[in-house]
């Protein structure tokens, strides 16, 4: 009888002893499947997010590429025109035909024309000058610099969704990291020895404050 009470006060004294890290244990892992779950979804939430935005950017840089081109090729027809009524016109030049040359002067698109005035202003045919109106810099085409234009922005947009992509992997693997420390949270109350509750509880802290760290240095979608 003496023996049962004895025990029965040893029990009382080591649970009373036990009782407050029992209870600032359990609120730990309270907090931090807490924070994990919540961590969890916001890298999921920010993941989706930068995802989208990956896709308009790279649709976006497509587009772009689409429109330099057509660019590009508009400005070598304009070329092959210039160059068609240049021949025509030099051609006239040559045989004295002022009138046809007027003819076809006349008809020149105004860039080319404002290029071909600088050329004949060199007196080509009486000193040294550039071979063609072609290599002045007065001869300049806005389809080659809207071409220059698109091509920019396509670099532009593909670098930001390449840029959002690895956002969005880097969210997606923190996801991860809060899930695991969100696993290892939950199952400390299977353990039965403190020591090993505290390793699985000191683990689950490092993983949410590292996945928490590298979270904090991610850009936010804005979109």
């Amino acid at each position: 009888m003496a023996v049962n009470d004895a025990a029965g006060r040893r029990e009382e004294v080591f649970g009373a002893v036990g009782y407050p890290w029992e209870s600032w244990f359990e609120l730990i892992v309270a907090v931090i499947l807490g924070l994990a779950t919540l961590g969890s979804a916001w890298s999921a939430y920010q993941s989706g997010l930068w995802n989208g935005i990956q896709i308009f950017r790279l649709a976006e840089s497509i587009g772009a590429g689409r429109r330099a081109a057509e660019k590009a090729v508009y400005a070598q027809q304009l070329r092959m025109t210039d160059l068609v009524l240049f021949e025509s016109y030099a051609s006239a030049l040559t045989e004295n035909n002022q009138r046809f040359a007027e003819f076809l002067f006349q008809r020149f698109r105004p860039e080319f024309k404002v290029a071909t005035e600088a050329w004949l202003a060199t007196r080509p045919l009486k000193n040294p000058s550039p071979p063609s109106p072609f290599v002045m810099k007065e001869y300049s085409l806005a389809a080659d610099k809207e071409a220059q234009q698109a091509r920019q922005e396509e670099t532009t947009k593909f670098t930001e969704a390449r840029k959002a992509n690895e956002t969005s992997d880097t969210s997606l693997l923190l996801t991860v990291l809060f899930s695991v420390a969100l696993f290892l949270g939950g199952i400390t109350a299977a353990f039965k020895t403190r020591r090993i509750r505290g390793i699985v509880l000191v683990l689950s802290v490092m993983t949410i404050t590292a996945a928490a760290v590298f979270m904090a240095f991610l850009p936010l979608a804005k979109e």
